[in-house]
C-alpha cells in the first residue's frame, strides 16, 4: 500500500492562514519599530541599521514562509494506515517519519477551524498516551472515513472494550 497525500486545498487554507498572520504580525511589528522604537533612538546610527535589517530578513523570511513554503509542505506530507500501525511522512528541511502503533491510541478528534471548514478540509488529531499527531488537510469524508476504520481496527484488536 502506497502512501496517501493530504487534499490539495491545504496550499490555498494554508496559504490564506498564513496571509492573515503576516497582515496582523506587520500591522503590529512595523509601527511599533517605525513609529515607536525608531523615533526614540534613531540617532543611534547603529541601532537604526540593525532594526532596519533584521525587518528587512524578518520580512523576507515571513514571505517565504507564507508563499513558497505551503507549496513544499504539501508536497512532502503523507501519511499509510495499516493494520497495526499510522505512519506519517513530512517535513521540508528535515524530514520526520512517525509511526505510531494502533495499540497506542487513546482516542481520535476531527478538527476544522474557520479556513478548513470553507475548503471543507479537517485534522485528524490522533491522540497518544504521551502526544499528539496530526493528519492535516483531508475532507472531511477522508477524516470521518479513516476515523472509523482506525477504530474498527482497535476494536478488532481488542484494546476497546
Amino acid at each position: 500500500m502506497d502512501y496517501s497525500k493530504i487534499n490539495k486545498n491545504a496550499v490555498i487554507a494554508w496559504l490564506i492562514g498564513r496571509i492573515i498572520f503576516l497582515l496582523i504580525f506587520l500591522g503590529i511589528y512595523l509601527p511599533v519599530v517605525y513609529k515607536f522604537i525608531m523615533p526614540k533612538f534613531g540617532y543611534i546610527t547603529m541601532l537604526k541599521y540593525g532594526l532596519n535589517i533584521l525587518s528587512i530578513v524578518l520580512i523576507l523570511f515571513l514571505f517565504i514562509n507564507t508563499f513558497i513554503l505551503p507549496m513544499i509542505e504539501y508536497k512532502e506530507w503523507k501519511y499509510k494506515i495499516k493494520n497495526d500501525r499510522i505512519e506519517l511522512i513530512n517535513g521540508v528541511f528535515i524530514r520526520n517519519k512517525v509511526i505510531i502503533p494502533i495499540s497506542r491510541i487513546q482516542f481520535l478528534e476531527i478538527e476544522q477551524g474557520p479556513i478548513y471548514r470553507r475548503f471543507h478540509l479537517a485534522s485528524l488529531n490522533i491522540h497518544t498516551a504521551s502526544d499528539a499527531h496530526e493528519i492535516p488537510a483531508l475532507t472531511l469524508e477522508e477524516a470521518n472515513d479513516i476515523s472509523e476504520k482506525l477504530k474498527e481496527i482497535i476494536e478488532m484488536s481488542g484494546n476497546i472494550e
